[in-house]
């Protein structure tokens, strides 16, 4: 009997391999998750999303190339609702292989988690974040993934019927041993390689002098030097303090929802210009509990202790660009110079400030243990500031 080309049976089986490879990686998430091991959690769910891409992509080639040469035709012998069943199991199967990886793709898309490829390409974001989405994907990739296990049994189960049970060519068809070879292979390598928490050696930084952080009572304290400059009259529903930053290969904002600044700035006068900036740290907010949950820990911010950051700066610079202030950021207890790049347009009666810094987390702290390895965190974080104001 006429068997499937060498390509068919390498897409059968890298296919197969990385599937049961995949359930595998979700049971170690899961049991991640368990025991609190967020940090490995993440890098397993990173390792499974980037291989479900991969099906994704060897599903459509093996689609394509399915299209374009016939498959060897079934024994004559198979009746006609065997036949009609083999056609529709398969179906299914070309069908699975679609919607999971897609739909895992949406839930993390609607969890505000931009997928990555290997931490090579990061794939664009399919829905806006949501949480009730997010939800019923989740159920979605879960059912689904539960469908594909059963559909995939009653599969196996027909081929060994027709190999032990029929004694026809079916199993044959497609089976080697070199395919299954490749399938132990694909399997042992995923699941040894990729279900394995790798550690790296943390990046070392020098820990700056450090002074004690604002309290929350202390907003109004004026800053180190004084200024005859009048104050700018924030509005806070239009201005923002966002964060970026890396995580599993692809980038995540957030946003302090609460804080205050005293502005005093005038182009003209740079040696009056002050920034005084306070943050709640409780208030970050990224579009997903658990990311939120775990930036207001201990290993991180440590909210309970720290519930404030601050920003103060009276060094500023006309750069090419714009203007620059050399500040103190203080975060945890410990400060440190930060510059802000920044640019200051009239917007009718409004006066915009647009800027940006980066940081680097570990000078602060931010990211204690197991954190401190920046494979899956990156170690520097994008700020980026908007203050639209109007001067007295």
């Amino acid at each position: 009997m006429m068997q499937y080309s060498i390509i068919s049976k390498f897409l059968h089986w890298s296919i197969a391999g990385l599937i049961v490879a995949q359930y595998a990686l979700a049971k170690f998430a899961e049991n991640a998750k368990h025991h609190d091991k967020i940090l490995e959690q993440l890098a397993l769910l990173a390792n499974h999303k980037s291989i479900g891409i991969t099906i994704l992509v060897l599903a459509v080639i093996r689609l394509i190339y399915r299209l374009r040469s016939a498959a060897p035709s079934l024994p004559s012998s198979m009746v006609k609702w065997q036949v009609s069943a083999s056609k529709f199991s398969h179906f299914l199967l070309y069908g699975l292989l679609f919607a999971l990886p897609i739909s895992g793709w949406l839930m993390s898309s609607a969890k505000a988690y931009t997928v990555s490829w290997f931490s090579l390409i990061s794939l664009p974001d399919l829905v806006a974040p949501s949480k009730s989405l997010a939800d019923l994907l989740h159920l979605t990739h879960h059912y689904l993934g539960e469908a594909l296990f059963v559909i995939a049994l009653i599969h196996i189960l027909a081929a060994l019927k027709h190999h032990f049970i029929d004694k026809d060519e079916v199993l044959n068809r497609m089976s080697s041993k070199f395919s299954w070879l490749l399938f132990v292979i694909v399997i042992v390598f995923v699941v040894g390689f990729f279900g394995r928490f790798f550690k790296t050696v943390p990046v070392n930084s020098t820990k700056p002098q450090t002074e004690q952080v604002l309290a929350l009572e202390s907003s109004n304290d004026p800053i180190v030097l004084q200024s005859e400059l009048p104050v700018w009259q924030i509005d806070y529903q239009q201005s923002s303090i966002k964060f970026i930053g890396d995580q599993a290969g692809a980038s995540f904002e957030g946003e302090w929802q609460r804080w205050s600044a005293e502005i005093q700035f005038d182009a003209k006068r740079l040696n009056q210009a002050r920034f005084n900036v306070l943050i709640d740290t409780r208030s970050g907010f990224s579009s997903d509990q658990e990311r939120d949950d775990t930036i207001r820990s201990d290993d991180f911010f440590d909210v309970e202790s720290f519930p404030q950051a601050s920003y103060r700066a009276d060094k500023f610079l006309l750069i090419e660009a714009g203007y620059q202030s050399i500040g103190k950021l203080s975060m945890k207890a410990i400060s440190a110079d930060v510059v802000l790049r920044f640019n200051v347009a009239d917007e009718g009666e409004f006066k915009v400030l647009t800027g940006t810094a980066v940081i680097d987390r570990l000078l602060w702290n931010i990211g204690t243990g197991d954190w401190a390895d920046t494979t899956w965190v990156g170690q520097s974080v994008k700020v980026e500031v908007r203050v639209v104001a109007k001067a007295d």
